[in-house]
């Protein structure tokens, strides 16, 4: 299994870069999941649902289960590693792309910077693997233009 994240600042185009990697990566024949960081928190659908009501109660872990659909969610102090989440949630997945991720020390990433942003990254070098920008930079690794989707995805594939 490959973890890889996207990172970036906000607005930069992780969800949308994500979103078009993913089909393209299924086109493949890949089996793709899918960790959003969530640094303020989540719900579970609202107070008024069940499955928030009793994580409300004490509930260490809440599952949910539905036809061709399943989640679980659990309690956990410290917030696990991404790499170890993948391995608990997606160990059957051929990649996993989490985003956000940049403190997650030694997680490879690449970075997304946006129209008008940086013009250099902002990552650790020895976790930089790509950079996704739409203008010109000059990087000691690959850079993608955002709209290049089977390219990032060929070399996601190979080498990511």
């Amino acid at each position: 299994m490959k973890v890889i994240a996207i990172v970036g600042r906000s607005g930069s185009g992780k969800t949308r870069l994500i979103s078009r990697l993913v089909p393209e990566l299924r086109k493949r024949g890949l089996s793709v999941g899918v960790i959003k960081h969530c640094s303020r928190g989540f719900d579970l659908g609202g107070p008024e649902k069940d499955s928030s009501i009793y994580f409300a109660a004490g509930a260490d872990g809440v599952g949910l289960a539905s036809p061709g659909r399943w989640a679980v969610i659990r309690r956990g102090k410290p917030e696990p590693s991404f790499r170890a989440l993948a391995r608990k949630a997606f160990r059957e997945m051929d990649i996993v792309l989490v985003e956000g991720g940049r403190r997650d020390p030694g997680l490879k990433k690449i970075e997304v910077i946006g129209p008008g942003k940086a013009r250099r990254p902002e990552s650790r070098p020895r976790e930089l693997a790509a950079v996704v920008a739409g203008n010109r930079l000059h990087c000691e690794v690959p850079v993608f233009h955002p709209d290049h989707i089977a390219e990032i995805a060929a070399w996601l594939e190979g080498e990511g």
